[in-house]
């Protein structure tokens, strides 16, 4: 069956008015932080009024024009965490205080749209926000990233309370088919989210210049860009560059930091290929990075999207990936990169030389996935978004959907590319 997504000759029938919109996002260097603070500056400098409520700061330079209003709670001792870790865990009394601060940002400047990356906690909020204000509630809307869909499930507290919290609002989304069919069956969904894809600045994610190319000598360089969280597994890529390395001298650069960073350079250091391996920590510029290197290495377990393999392709990079989740809808196998078999190292690792040994087939790899990736461009994405604030308004009833959210009446069948 076709899925579904805002057929695209619809964005020009009719204009767009100004809204104030509200996004609620965790602080993090994570992918829906990403999506969230660029969605926020992309619609703020589209004319809209953007408040960005989270609780504290997001990692980045993401607000360099300072168009987006930011909201967040006092900052105490105990918020002061690193930039990979995604903290969800809030207590009931700064979940109270967030909520707060949400009425507080809705009552001074009367929102017409409130809208989360991230379902927890933010769900919970959004949920709470139409209980305090029933029909003077702004048009709920939340998007649906990763973890907070493949970690809960209806079995488990979070996910029976998440799936009632969903039937708040009015739009749920998501950024894939694959993560969209998967939240269907894991809230037990009557309807599986919309699909809008993540975006990606191309200004900011591109190739190299050709001189910089045509300079490259030595051997070639693999980024891996991670939180080095246990969904990412990072121990499989450190085993799976271990054996690039020894096939082809290949070198390795590490881009993000995290909680198993540390086994990671232990198994670097037992192998004998530390010497190969650069550290960049967490980055808020990396495109430039991924530029100077020749391939992408993912091993994730679990993937909603992979903003790091859209990232890598913007920049003419082929990536090497597990075929999970949503990769294959990002990542086209033997045109944009190769995908393996999860848990398939030998196939990983023999994908890897097939491309870094053939400089023909790297360079239409390369052409190919500077090519797929404009498509994600932020002027694609974003009137997405716009044109769904726009017609739930327009078509809101008096309460909230039974099913939890509504799909658009004018959603044309479209095939899982964009």
């Amino acid at each position: 069956m076709p899925k579904s997504v805002i057929h695209p000759t619809l964005l020009l029938q009719r204009p767009h008015r100004p809204l104030r919109i509200g996004i609620m996002c965790h602080a993090s260097a994570g992918g829906s932080v990403r999506i969230a603070t660029g969605l926020a500056a992309a619609l703020a400098a589209q004319g809209h009024a953007v408040h960005l409520i989270a609780r504290s700061v997001p990692f980045g330079d993401w607000n360099c024009a300072g168009a987006v209003t930011v909201h967040t709670l006092p900052e105490t001792a105990d918020m002061a965490l690193h930039p990979a870790e995604l903290h969800t865990a809030w207590p009931r009394a700064e979940r109270e205080a967030f909520l707060g601060l949400v009425l507080r940002v809705h009552t001074a400047v009367q929102l017409d749209v409130l809208h989360f990356h991230y379902a927890v906690p933010f769900a919970f909020t959004a949920a709470d926000v139409r209980r305090r204000l029933g029909a003077d509630a702004p048009l709920l809307v939340g998007t649906l990233h990763g973890t907070d869909v493949s970690r809960n499930s209806d079995a488990t507290a979070d996910g029976q309370t998440l799936a009632q919290a969903f039937s708040a609002l009015d739009s749920l989304t998501t950024v894939s088919h694959s993560h969209a069919d998967l939240a269907q069956t894991v809230f037990g969904l009557a309807a599986p989210p919309l699909v809008i894809p993540n975006f990606i600045d191309l200004t900011a994610f591109r190739p190299a210049s050709w001189r910089s190319r045509t300079r490259r000598v030595g051997p070639p360089r693999i980024a891996h860009v991670s939180n080095f969280r246990p969904v990412k597994d990072p121990l499989a890529m450190a085993r799976i560059f271990t054996a690039i390395h020894q096939a082809c001298g290949a070198e390795l650069w590490l881009i993000g930091d995290g909680p198993l960073l540390g086994a990671v350079q232990a198994i670097f250091a037992q192998a004998g290929v530390a010497h190969a391996v650069r550290y960049w920590g967490l980055q808020t510029a990396v495109g430039p990075l991924l530029a100077q290197t020749q391939l992408l290495l993912m091993t994730s377990q679990a993937e909603s999207f992979c903003m790091a393999a859209l990232e890598a392709m913007a920049c003419g990079v082929p990536v090497l990936a597990p075929q999970v989740g949503g990769l294959p809808e990002v990542v086209t196998h033997g045109q944009t990169g190769f995908l393996y078999p999860p848990d398939d190292a030998a196939d990983a690792v023999w994908g890897a030389l097939g491309i870094l040994d053939d400089r023909i087939r790297h360079q239409a790899l390369a052409r190919a996935a500077r090519h797929a990736a404009r498509r994600y461009a932020p002027q694609h994405i974003i009137p997405l978004y716009e044109t769904l604030y726009h017609d739930l308004l327009r078509q809101r009833a008096p309460a909230p959907h039974a099913a939890g959210y509504r799909l658009l009446d004018h959603i044309a069948p479209q095939p899982a590319a964009i």
